[in-house]
């Protein structure tokens, strides 16, 4: 799955295996407190690796992919990432994301989107899909780097700590790109947009073939920025 992927200088990446998922609990919940709450929590209970997390050897039908970033001289686990796959939708997201705090600024942040678009591409997902908090600009500014499209900013959306002993529901930044060529997209039939879709669609996308050729000018067949694919190998590759 990793295809030609390149790790951070003095890091690498593997697939979780069981014997890590006792350590890997008790990281998480020291790099990151926050985990406590919300979706994420359910990495720390040792029945979702049990029950849905595809480790090493065993079963390949779980859902969810789990990798660990390692650092070379000490072997010490300093990374886990999850991947989450749609098999009916063709779908692949990124669930969740952690760094050893000391570790930060390697630039395993965007190695780990790297990782969603290399595993997508290599299990055959067409579109991949990111969430990402809005506590942290780097982590908006990783996504992008990658060429991902921001499509949304969903209110709500999972539950978080935002201060000492204060809990809220908190927005997230959703992400995409798209993995196929556009003869393998549909876009929306203009007609069928009320005025609010049709101006997001309009702002995210530019303007929609039929709504140019309704206000008399040549249709354009420019596809969306998030239905492009890299034109060659080196933008798929991460170095």
């Amino acid at each position: 799955m990793f295809g030609q992927l390149k790790s951070p200088e003095g890091c690498s990446v593997e697939q979780l295996s069981r014997e890590d998922v006792p350590q890997i609990t008790m990281l998480l919940g020291t790099w990151y407190p926050d985990i406590r709450v919300g979706t994420e929590s359910r990495h720390l209970e040792p029945s979702f690796y049990d029950k849905d997390v595809y480790l090493q050897g065993e079963s390949p039908d779980r859902p969810v992919y789990a990798f660990i970033c390692r650092d070379l001289a000490t072997r010490d686990i300093i990374g886990l990432m999850t991947l989450e796959r749609n098999v009916r939708g063709l779908q692949l997201s990124a669930t969740m994301g952690a760094v050893e705090p000391s570790q930060r600024g390697l630039g395993l942040g965007q190695l780990g989107i790297s990782l969603l678009e290399q595993v997508g591409r290599s299990i055959g997902a067409e579109v991949v899909l990111y969430y990402s908090t809005l506590k942290l600009a780097r982590v908006q500014r990783n996504a992008e780097h990658r060429g991902f499209k921001l499509v949304g900013l969903v209110p709500a959306f999972d539950v978080d700590a935002i201060a000492p002993n204060t809990v809220k529901r908190v927005y997230e930044a959703l992400y995409a790109k798209v993995l196929v060529g556009p003869e393998r997209v549909h876009l929306p039939d203009w007609n069928a947009l009320i005025p609010t879709t049709r101006a997001l669609y309009t702002h995210l996308f530019g303007p929609h073939p039929s709504a140019a050729a309704s206000e008399g000018a040549p249709p354009s067949l420019t596809v969306p920025a998030s239905a492009q694919v890299p034109t060659s190998a080196s933008e798929v590759r991460h170095g």
